[in-house]
């Protein structure tokens, strides 16, 4: 609005020095005799040179009117040689008898072919500066008159009541705005004006139509737009109060920073309004509609005079379908794991401040399902922008907006080689430079629930915390998975989540603390299948990472942690049952069970290391009221491979088939092997390590020194002496595979020999 009003200050000049012209005139009837005479006046008053290259028409009676062809008015010193404005034809009229009155009655005011080259040097300073001071001297002199006999308001009223203007028509203009301090160059062409009967104070219809090409500076694209704008002008000269009701503006921009063309129309009742310390802006009834969206409301722009604009207002949104937006905008809607998801928003702001500072003291967001309300302030004072909300909301589903891929990944099962590897490849990536360009503090309340990687936690409060592009969310905290019996403290996570994006690659951070939590649904919820743990357990971790693709996240995990499990059961495998299977094989017997393949306990703990995707445990123990229970070992993330050892040691009789109690092996540690994959592992009961373990007491010896004998037996059965061992690692071809598989069945057979020796 600023630029309009210029603009029609500008041609407001114009006609002024059109009119003072015409005055002139009045008394000299041979225009064309003056010519020099006029143009010297016009370069007295505005300090410009004025060139009257085509005729001048004067009339009379009953109207004194002027015609001028072909004129020509210089720039400003400093701004080359191409005139400020040239007019191919203008026409005024004014009634002569109201003149008589000290009316001004206009009968018409027409240009044709009106050119001005508007433009701002490298300083900033504009090619209008003189010209603009002149004016507001003119208008006060108007106003007070000439200094020796100074009007009343009463008479200053009755001047400005009694301009009257039957109607001003601009055909054809075109206006140039040339910025050497940005780069920036538009041209307004075609600009057609019509405006009705002007009388200060009164309504009278506004027509403009107009073509705008803009190109340089901060525009990569040229921009093209077309305007068309209705209205009721009501200019309030004497209270400087300028207005147009009843606004309807229909605007088609292509090019520039859009992808395609779009179309826009505005609403509005809009006016300005200027005394002694402040001008302003105010748009009532305003209705803003874009693609599918509408927005209405009102605002109102203050200080305009000031350095420093000061904003209010008020918005509110239709409810729109983001992806419609996205489509035509010509651009892909973000693909999300829900095809139905982000299909309505909607969102209601109050808030002003400067552009500088602004503060929303009302914010409302819908998305689908979720409702966000609180306030929100962004501060662009400093290095980066500032961004900081307190924010209360109902639920939010992010699983329905994640991309596909972090689905598929999550909840895939068996896979083939081709699909684990474009899994090990999926990468998150990340909008690095948008994360590093701003900074945020903001809060966060859910009531109801939060929903991500299938987990869903209640009654969230969160703190986000960004500088420099390093993100942290600390504390994140909420209700999930209590058991039946929870307590006040029970089914509780507390957690600090880091991303740092101030480098060249993502990292990641988490610590977590989680209170007597119903593990089992909880796994079955992260993993989109049945849990291999069940109880009620407590989980600590310290854990980072870093990368963007998911083989990189888990290469590069590290941290530790510890854990502690009650009342529950591990599923894949029975110990119970593997010790009756062994029995059972021991003994030359069948043995057919239809048992689950679960151990239960009565407590499981210990602590873990990952050192670069391999998570190692030493320090497992577990009980169950027949079973005391060890563990160490390891699990590798990067190819889903399993190595541990479960030390099993009966502390009750298990009864075997027939009834059969295992009376031998009470006391006696049970080894088992696990291994294989996650999705396939394999249990086995290590025979070998029992007979050595049994030997080494009967005969009091250490394992080590047994196990160093049972191998000398072993290679010498196979035919392999000592010497021939140490050759082989001391660079000699090893045995084949088959060597090494009967070697290894060997082996058991002897320990299963000396199994059934111990229980016969």
């Amino acid at each position: 609005m600023k630029w309009i009003k210029r603009l029609f200050g500008l041609i407001g000049i114009l006609i002024l020095v059109v009119i003072v012209v015409a005055a002139y005139l009045l008394v000299t009837f041979d225009a064309n005799d003056y010519k020099e005479r006029i143009e010297a006046e016009v370069h007295e008053q505005t300090g410009r040179e004025l060139e009257l290259a085509g005729d001048v028409s004067l009339t009379l009676f009953p109207n004194l009117g002027l015609r001028l062809e072909d004129v020509r008015f210089g720039n400003a010193e400093g701004f080359g040689d191409e005139p400020f404005a040239t007019l191919d034809v203008v026409d005024v009229a004014v009634a002569v008898v109201p003149l008589l009155r000290r009316e001004l009655d206009v009968r018409q005011v027409v240009g044709e072919g009106v050119h001005l080259n508007l433009a701002r040097d490298e300083d900033g300073r504009n090619n209008w500066d003189d010209l603009a001071a002149r004016a507001d001297e003119a208008r006060d002199e108007a106003v007070a008159g000439n200094g020796e006999e100074e009007r009343t308001p009463t008479e200053s009223r009755l001047a400005m009541e009694r301009i009257d203007i039957a109607g001003i028509t601009l055909r054809g203009a075109r206006v140039v705005w040339d910025d050497a301090q940005s780069g920036l160059r538009a041209v307004l062409d075609p600009f057609n004006l019509n405006v009705g009967r002007f009388q200060p104070g009164m309504e009278t219809p506004l027509e403009i139509t107009a073509e705008l090409e803009a190109d340089g500076g901060p525009l990569e694209e040229a921009l093209s737009t077309r305007l068309q704008l209705d209205g009721l002008l009501n200019l309030d000269l004497l209270n400087n109060r300028y207005a147009v009701r009843r606004m309807s503006m229909l605007l088609n921009a292509e090019g520039g920073p859009l992808p395609r063309a779009m179309d826009m129309s505005f609403d509005s009742d809009v006016a300005v309004e200027v005394d002694e310390d402040d001008a302003r802006l105010r748009m009532d009834r305003l209705i803003l509609g874009m693609l599918d969206v509408t927005v209405t409301g009102r605002a109102q722009v203050g200080n305009l005079t000031g350095d420093t604009p000061e904003l209010r207002g008020e918005l509110r949104s239709s409810t729109f379908n983001p992806r419609h937006v996205f489509e035509e905008l010509g651009l892909e809607a973000p693909a999300t794991t829900d095809p139905e998801a982000m299909q309505r928003v909607a969102f209601e702001l109050e808030g002003g401040g400067t552009p500088a500072e602004l503060e929303l003291s009302r914010f409302l967001f819908t998305l689908d399902d979720t409702t966000l309300s609180g306030s929100a302030t962004l501060n662009n004072t400093g290095d980066r922008p500032h961004f900081g909300f307190e924010l209360r909301g109902n639920q939010i589903n992010l699983d329905r907006y994640l991309p596909p891929e972090v689905e598929e990944a999550r909840t895939e099962g068996d896979r083939n080689d081709e699909d684990e590897a474009e899994a090990e490849e999926l990468r998150i990536e990340l909008p690095m430079e948008a994360l590093r360009a701003l900074d945020v503090d903001g809060q966060l309340m859910l009531d109801e629930r939060l929903q991500l990687l299938g987990l869903e936690l209640r009654n969230i409060e969160l703190e986000v915390r960004a500088r420099e592009g390093d993100w942290v969310i600390d504390p994140l905290s909420g209700d999930a998975y209590a058991p039946d019996d929870a307590g006040d403290d029970d089914g509780r996570i507390t957690s600090r989540i880091q991303l740092d994006a101030s480098g060249d690659q993502p990292r990641y951070g988490l610590q977590a603390d989680l209170t007597r939590l119903d593990i089992g649904a909880l796994l079955e919820d992260l993993q989109d299948d049945d849990a291999r743990l069940l109880g009620i357990g407590n989980l600590s971790l310290d854990i980072n990472t870093r990368g963007e693709a998911l083989s990189d996240l888990k290469a590069n995990l590290n941290g530790d942690g510890n854990m502690r499990f009650e009342d529950g059961a591990v599923r894949g495998i029975n110990i119970a049952d593997i010790i009756r299977r062994a029995e059972a094989r021991l003994r030359g017997e069948e043995y057919e069970s239809d048992e689950p393949r679960e151990t239960d306990f009565s407590e499981i703990a210990g602590s873990f290391r990952i050192n670069d995707g391999v998570v190692s445990n030493d320090d497992l123990e577990g009980s169950s009221p027949l079973l005391r229970v060890t563990g160490e070992g390891s699990a590798d993330l990067n190819d889903e491979s399993l190595d541990y050892r479960v030390n099993a040691t009966l502390v009750d009789t298990l009864e075997g088939q027939g009834g059969r109690k295992l009376e031998d092996l009470e006391g006696v540690r049970l080894p088992i092997r696990i291994r294989g994959t996650f999705s396939d592992p394999s249990f086995r009961l290590d025979l070998e390590s029992i007979v050595r373990a049994r030997a080494a007491e009967e005969l009091g010896v250490d394992e080590d020194e047994l196990r160093d004998e049972a191998s000398r037996r072993l290679l010498e059965r196979l035919g392999v002496s000592r010497e021939e061992e140490e050759e082989d690692d001391n660079g000699e071809e090893p045995d084949t595979d088959e060597d090494e598989e009967e070697a290894e069945r060997t082996l058991e057979e002897e320990a299963e020999e000396r199994l059934r020796d111990l229980f016969n």
